[in-house]
């Protein structure tokens, strides 16, 4: 993942008061088509029997476990007619383009703002495209979709708001740093370029941000709402994390055309997910650890996501959550707990011995670490893998059609860990540090 704390920030700050930087070196810049259909799939109703997956936010469960239900069936309510709202466009252009047929987005891998993208950069004709493709790409629900080539151009009339297939699905999502990158995007471009659009559709995006919060505080990975794994609470790929980012930068006056009455929604909706995070922070046995890649919406319990996402901790969502939490202030007893927790369990589970890297694997290498796995069995600790057949491996060795491809170890929690000592030393140091009072509390 990419440092949003350090080179990002200063980037930000450069841009917005009106200096060029020089900053170090990433840059981001088969259509199949299917017919768009009439009547988006409404979620289950009570009594329905679909399968697991679907039932996260299904009225049954949500009069069985969430405390105000209420608030979540309109939550739902208000995903299916946005959902409406954005078929029934795009039902629209293509009839007044006489098609009948959508086709999928260009494909690209990612898209990041990344260090080439200094002042200069934003006043290059290169910049201009890709932000008028960005503008062109985002939803009626105000958010965008991932794996998008806006290197190709603006969309085209009938064309999918999404790349890997034409099937309406992943419009919007948060997923792949979706939806907040295009944002920060077009701020530094409106920075260096002032442009009435580019402020206009970063605040439909800050609106769909806050639209798609869950009543209690988290996020889903996809909204309106996809169903399956999608309706989960997602830390995964740092999801949540980097909303509540672009959320804090909204509420402190981070682009400054944000109007007050926006910002105060922005800081209230970091504050209700900054409390999700904690409140989602698993106990073994009493005991606060880490976090799962993805929860669920209403018990804030660790859930699982494709076949060969366990349900599980995870080191590399946790460690991103580590560092992001360190960053918040006031350092409140909860808070503190938390990070304290966070941090000591990222050191019970690291591992020594390996190396590992996406496109060959994991090779032994002693004296090599630390490093840690991507997952752990809940209450054991234990490394945990999977295939595409969803059955529980203990070792990577025994992986077959997933053994490549994907991030089974991290380094992430090296970062983190420094961070967190460096953030204990101040604390401690305190005369009356919440450090010291967590440890007498304790004792």
């Amino acid at each position: 993942m990419t440092d949003r704390f350090g080179w990002r920030a200063a980037l930000i700050a450069c841009a917005l008061i009106g200096f060029a930087c020089a900053l170090p070196s990433k840059v981001g810049p088969g259509n199949s088509a299917v017919i768009l259909p009439a009547t988006p799939p409404a979620p289950p109703a009570a009594g329905e029997a679909p399968a697991r997956s679907a039932l996260l936010l299904s009225t049954t469960r949500i009069r069985a476990l969430a405390a105000n239900p209420e608030e979540w069936l309109s939550y739902v309510e208000r995903s299916r007619a946005q959902r409406a709202i954005d078929t029934a466009s795009m039902a629209a252009e293509l009839r007044s383009a006489g098609k009948t047929r959508m086709v999928a987005a260009p494909f690209a891998q990612s898209f990041e703002v990344d260090r080439t993208m200094n002042r200069a950069w934003f006043a290059t004709d290169n910049a201009r495209t890709i932000a008028e493709a960005i503008l062109s790409f985002q939803a009626p629900n105000g958010g965008w979709s991932k794996h998008v080539s806006y290197a190709a151009g603006p969309r085209k009339p009938g064309q999918s708001y999404f790349s890997e297939s034409a099937e309406w699905q992943w419009i919007s999502t948060i997923d792949n740093s979706s939806t907040t990158e295009q944002m920060l995007f077009l701020v530094l471009a409106d920075s260096v370029r002032t442009d009435e659009r580019f402020r206009a559709a970063y605040l439909r995006g800050l609106e769909y941000l806050v639209a798609a919060q869950f009543p209690n505080g988290c996020w889903p990975q996809v909204w309106p709402l996809m169903g399956s794994y999608h309706d989960a609470a997602t830390f995964n790929d740092d999801a949540t994390m980097n909303t509540l980012i672009t959320l804090q930068r909204a509420a402190t006056g981070n682009p400054q055309f944000v109007p007050t009455a926006l910002r105060d929604r922005a800081r209230s909706g970091a504050e209700r997910g900054i409390q999700c995070v904690l409140d989602a922070q698993v106990k073994v046995d009493g005991k606060l650890t880490a976090w799962g890649q993805q929860h669920d919406p209403l018990s804030l319990q660790p859930t699982s996501a494709r076949s060969y996402e366990l349900t599980s901790l995870t080191a590399q969502e946790s460690a991103s959550l580590l560092r992001f939490l360190i960053r918040q202030r006031p350092v409140t007893a909860r808070l503190a707990l938390a990070i304290q927790a966070a941090a000591e369990w990222l050191k019970a589970v690291k591992l020594q011995g390996y190396t590992y890297d996406f496109q060959t694997g994991r090779h032994d290498s002693p004296g090599a670490g630390p490093i840690w796995a991507r997952m752990y069995e809940i209450g054991t600790n234990r490394p945990i893998f999977s295939d595409r057949n969803g059955i529980k491996l203990y070792d990577w060795n025994l992986l077959k059609d997933r053994r490549l491809g994907y991030a089974w170890y991290t380094y992430a929690p090296v970062l983190a860990l420094r961070q967190y000592e460096a953030w204990a030393r101040r604390n401690t140091q305190r005369p009356s540090g919440v450090i010291a009072l967590l440890y007498r509390t304790n004792d």
